[in-house]
């Protein structure tokens, strides 16, 4: 039963990341002009590694293979993604209230990641560990 919740929790857990991730490819405007906003060199070809890294990294954590690299490679996604998009110190008003909320909850979500390191992706698994 528990093997079960575990597997359910490591889909749960990289859902979102898939989910941003195919509509960063679908449409990348969004993250193109945020990185054009801060100078980022070639914003378009990183807004696609994005989606690309997001939907792949996030496939390999939900079957359980290579689960421990591949939430390794989403706790560094999240942390240069937090740090360039919810950086709320630097801002006021409605935006630093969302931003430091998107903040909090990315560090949750490394913090998931980081017990699924610890753990392995369990028996219901590709890796079966």
């Amino acid at each position: 039963m528990w093997n079960l919740v575990f597997a359910i929790g490591r889909v749960a857990l990289v859902a979102l990341f898939i989910k941003s991730g195919v509509e960063k490819l679908i449409d990348p405007t969004g993250l193109t002009g945020l990185l054009a906003g801060k100078a980022f060199p070639m914003p378009k070809l990183f807004a696609y590694a994005a989606g690309i890294a997001e939907v792949a990294l996030g496939i390999l954590v939900a079957i359980g293979w290579q689960a421990r690299i591949a939430a390794f490679g989403l706790i560094a996604f999240t942390i240069v993604a937090t740090l360039l998009a919810h950086n709320y110190w630097d801002m006021t008003g409605a935006a630093r209230r969302a931003n430091e909320s998107a903040f909090w909850k990315n560090l949750a979500i490394i913090g998931g990641l980081m017990m699924l390191i610890a753990s392995g992706a369990g028996r219901f698994s590709v890796d079966r560990r």
